[in-house]
């Protein structure tokens, strides 16, 4: 193994380089991935335009990633070189009152790979102890394709949105975004067995894309009402409606589409800078909606959700629409800002 590597540092916001550095040193405790993929998510975006809480100073961004384990530290027990794995990003206490729930992922000490460990934008990740010992690290079954192996960790932030709305068979289900989440969503409400189950979107390269997931309805709210045209598939109008994008004016249209009785969820959260939404909270109130949110997910929910892509039920792949090296990282990111394709994956 070589002792330095290529990897994208981010250095303040709109400023991010692919340079040489060190592969990682790893303890006694700790492994080291070869990072195989890892996929540019929203927050990266975010992270690279207006910098995040929790990055002081430099740091190799990348939190979605599958790999092959290179290195085990010498009291690392259960995982040896060559096994192929993907790594649950968010590292939880396991000790505080939300661990204690069953909660991980709204752990008070929570700690992120990509935020305040360095990333898998990079040859190499080492991975901390405490995330080997709280089982974040998970082996996966030969036949798992481990490309997009690197889309669990969004494929399970989507299941936790979804448990908690407990989408029920022969509901209608609609969700506003047609980008990846969107997709993700899509795949799981179906696979609940809703009845109906479309996207309301205002990019029209966004919908050509998400056709290809055969949605029962797709409305171009820049080109129709969606309300109305909710209410002519419906009558009523939807049993849950999804918020995959970050925008207030989503957020507003949902309590509209909603039906009585129905749920809403705010899974795509606003910019920081612009935190805020006028709601019309008379309709929460008279239509007796039922609101959630949702943030990332758990260690304890990958059981669920690696058993049930390993059964083939649902197929990530053909959400990845673009691979590129690492050397061209940048134009990846371009990629995702303008709304290009589906999810974008670097391959180190």
């Amino acid at each position: 193994m070589t002792k330095t590597m290529q990897a994208l540092v981010f250095y303040q916001p709109g400023d991010m380089r692919v340079e040489e550095v060190p592969v990682p040193e790893v303890g006694p405790e700790e492994i080291l991935v070869r990072v195989h993929a890892c996929s540019i998510c929203g927050t990266d975006l975010r992270t690279f335009k207006a910098g995040h809480t929790r990055i002081k100073g430099r740091r190799i961004l990348g939190h979605e990633f599958s790999g092959v384990v290179a290195r085990v530290g010498a009291a690392v027990e259960g995982f040896a070189e060559g096994d192929r794995v993907m790594v649950v990003p968010g590292i939880s206490c396991g000790m505080c009152v939300y661990c204690r729930q069953g909660l991980e992922n709204l752990c008070l000490h929570r700690t992120i790979i990509g935020f305040d460990y360095d990333g898998a934008f990079a040859e190499y990740v080492r991975i901390p102890a405490a995330a080997i010992r709280l089982g974040n690290v998970r082996k996966l079954p030969d036949p798992f394709d481990l490309t997009a192996a690197a889309l669990v960790e969004p494929f399970t932030a989507v299941y936790n949105g979804q448990r908690l709305l407990n989408i029920r068979p022969g509901e209608t289900v609609g969700i506003i975004g047609a980008g990846p989440i969107g997709v993700m969503h899509l795949l799981q409400a179906r696979a609940q067995g809703a009845a109906l189950v479309g996207f309301i979107e205002i990019s029209e390269g966004r919908i050509q894309e998400a056709r290809r997931f055969r949605p029962d309805f797709v409305i171009n709210s820049r080109q129709e009402d969606p309300v109305e045209r909710v209410r002519q598939l419906t009558g009523l109008g939807l049993d849950v409606v999804i918020v995959a994008a970050g925008s207030a004016e989503a957020q507003r249209l949902a309590l509209e589409l909603a039906r009585p009785a129905g749920r809403v969820s705010f899974f795509a959260g606003l910019p920081h800078d612009r935190p805020e939404a006028v709601l019309n909270t008379n309709l929460l109130h008279y239509k007796q909606l039922a609101v959630f949110g949702a943030n990332g997910s758990g260690p304890n929910q990958y059981d669920t959700t690696l058993r049930w892509l390993a059964s083939g039920a649902i197929d990530l792949r053909p959400l990845i629409t673009t691979e590129l090296p690492l050397a061209e990282v940048h134009a990846g990111f371009d990629r995702v800002a303008r709304g290009e394709g589906l999810k974008v994956v670097i391959r180190p």
